[in-house]
């Protein structure tokens, strides 16, 4: 295949650090339209989704607060890569009669006015409020969708003082675990501007590189896209591509969570208790992991039991006819524990058995565009994406996360670009077939912890208030 590219197109693939092997590839997963996940049920209570006793959690706290208390154990990982044109997208059409009706009453309530703009909306009659508001919010040079979603004022408090979300993630981990390292992943060309404006201890910023970029399809002309003077056009490959900016952490654990998943300083004290006690959880596996790799890898066949039992804890059931090298390859990889929330309604991915091609059921968190279509039950969980993990071998080594993603698990998706109809390709996402074969447990956690801002409505919810 590798024919079908020009001598500038290998130019720009070897800018990339790309092989003609890797271009191949992309084209082939265009072509094919992604692959298909075997999902065979949800996940629930006592079936992958385990539920700690109150003991448990008074054990798993005081494990995570010690861990805390030392700011060199673990740090934060948040993608915060994307703009917030998701946030503001409704504006752009016919909003349904509730959301219109909530903008005349308490569009002067969203956080992000200055106090002029408060006063002009407060003076105003309900639907001329509800018209200026929508125009200020989607006006091309100056409404908010073109900016980093952390960027975006989420709170006000009594006072007038206003957070963004950035700044409410400072205060919130702050408060978990001090000075401990903070790391975002954000846009380019936004990346100088962000540093400069929050100069913080602990706070370290990263790009996603341009090598996890991805092809594009012109659905219309049934050949690669290009950009108008010709070039290749190449387009972010999805969260997924952040599993190298994952893998450069050095901490022994790291605490994974959304960008827009914050809550108003009232909120946090509670929330960070449940980051303790998923944290403890994580940190106990990983112990009691590395000591069972450790006399195992002396050749003690007489743990073979006990290695194998432990294993069941992640629904992996590999028999009783196992062999040493087969315990070591299982239990030989990184640790995740995700917190999971009961599904009130809310969209996107959630917890499900799925079949590897081996035969072996593993608990997945599985994006709603991987489900098949019709049929399926949703499951009575949703993934809120709070993941304490750990990616350090028991030796002392990190582990190569690509070893462990499942790169059948691209999606595909079309979209519109510049008026023309194409297909973009996304990498297998982070916590998603990124994380396909890490050691995984799913521990429900309070709805209370998840507190997302998929829309601008969402910031006029009563809990923005507490």
């Amino acid at each position: 295949m590798g024919s079908v590219w020009s001598a500038q197109d290998q130019q720009e693939f070897a800018q990339r650090g790309w092989s003609l092997d890797e271009a191949d590839s992309q084209l082939k997963m265009l072509c094919d339209r992604g692959s298909s996940v075997s999902v065979f049920r949800p996940c629930t209570a006592g079936d992958g989704i385990h539920i700690l006793s109150s003991e448990e959690r008074h054990t798993t706290l005081g494990i995570g607060s010690k861990i805390l208390s030392d700011k060199n154990m673990c740090s934060r990982f948040i993608p915060a890569s994307g703009a917030a044109s998701r946030m503001f997208a409704a504006l752009q059409g016919e909003l349904l009669q509730f959301e219109e009706q909530m903008l005349q009453q308490r569009a002067q309530d969203l956080p992000f006015w200055s106090n002029s703009q408060r006063e002009i909306l407060e003076s105003m009659s309900p639907a001329n409020r509800f018209l200026q508001a929508r125009e200020w919010m989607i006006h091309p040079k100056v409404g908010w969708g073109h900016l980093p979603k952390g960027l975006i004022p989420f709170h006000r408090y009594p006072g007038g003082q206003v957070r963004s979300c950035f700044e409410e993630h400072f205060r919130e981990w702050k408060l978990l675990a001090g000075d401990a390292s903070l790391h975002f992943t954000v846009p380019q060309h936004y990346q100088q501007h962000i540093n400069s404006l929050y100069q913080r201890k602990g706070v370290t910023t990263s790009i996603q590189s341009p090598s996890t970029d991805t092809l594009a399809w012109d659905i219309v002309s049934n050949a690669i896209a290009r950009n108008s003077d010709g070039t290749l056009l190449f387009r972010p490959g999805g969260h997924g591509a952040l599993l190298t900016n994952l893998g450069s952490i050095k901490t022994s654990f790291i605490l994974i969570r959304n960008i827009d998943n914050v809550v108003p300083a009232g909120r946090m004290a509670a929330r960070n208790k449940e980051q303790q006690i998923l944290l403890g959880q994580c940190a106990k596996l990983v112990q009691e992991r590395d000591a069972l790799l450790s006399r195992l890898d002396c050749g003690a066949p007489r743990w073979l039991n006990d290695a194998n039992e432990w294993l069941r804890m992640f629904d992996i059931n590999l028999g009783d006819a196992v062999t040493v090298e087969r315990l070591i390859w299982s239990l030989d990889r990184p640790i995740r524990v995700a917190g999971m929330v009961v599904n009130e309604g809310a969209p996107g991915g959630g917890p499900f058995w799925i079949r590897k091609g081996n035969g072996r059921s593993v608990p997945s968190i599985v994006e709603s565009s991987e489900l098949p279509s019709g049929g399926l039950n949703r499951g009575t969980h949703y993934n809120p994406v709070d993941i304490v993990c750990n990616l350090q071998r028991f030796d002392g080594n990190r582990y190569n996360l690509d070893e462990f993603a499942d790169q059948n698990r691209y999606l595909t998706c079309d979209k519109d670009w510049c008026g023309n109809a194409i297909r973009i390709l996304e990498r297998p996402g982070l916590w998603n077939g990124g994380m396909d074969e890490w050691l995984t447990q799913f521990i429900e956690v309070p709805s209370t912890t998840f507190a997302p801002v998929k829309t601008v409505f969402d910031l006029l919810d009563p809990i923005r208030r507490s």
